[in-house]
């Protein structure tokens, strides 16, 4: 497990998706929006936003942490995309 540590910008629902085909609606996921900085090969700072996937489970510990540097469990899929744990 890798924990990520990073302002907690806000809370957001993705929109829900329907296939064209089958009509089928999948309901959006709940999403921590986190700002981090990287430090480039330059030694120059690069500002990212992220969108992470979480459990519903878990927003209400998130909900009064808005604006404050938080610590996520997440795991990674890829090179850069994360997601809540």
């Amino acid at each position: 497990m890798l924990v990520l540590k990073a302002k907690l910008i806000g809370i957001f629902k993705s929109n829900d998706y329907t296939d064209r085909d089958t009509g089928k609606t999948t309901i959006g996921k709940t999403k921590l929006q986190l700002q981090t900085t990287r430090t480039m090969q330059d030694e120059s700072t690069k500002v990212e936003l992220l969108d992470i996937s979480i459990p519903d489970e878990k927003v209400a510990m998130y909900k009064s942490k808005v604006g404050q540097n938080v610590d996520v469990s997440v795991g990674v899929i890829g090179k850069v995309n994360y997601y809540g744990i």
